[in-house]
């Protein structure tokens, strides 16, 4: 687990610039842009403006997607 762990920090810079990273046969890591836009406060009904984000998203690899939905 840590090995996994130490290769995905070292590849943060690559996340940051709008690379992907890959992980064969386990899935990707991307990073996305969020738009700014406006939310509503559930206590106060209040509505309220959420600035741009950058989120990280992964996709999971098509092997193990396959083994997942093997039927027993």
């Amino acid at each position: 687990m840590d090995v996994f762990m130490d290769s995905i920090k070292l590849s943060l810079t690559g996340l940051k610039t709008g690379d992907r990273i890959e992980l064969r046969g386990f899935g990707s890591f991307v990073a996305k842009e969020r738009k700014p836009r406006s939310a509503r406060n559930p206590k106060t009904g209040e509505s309220v403006k959420v600035p741009r984000r950058n989120t990280i998203t992964f996709k999971l690899g098509t092997e193990i997607k396959a083994e997942i939905n093997k039927k027993k």
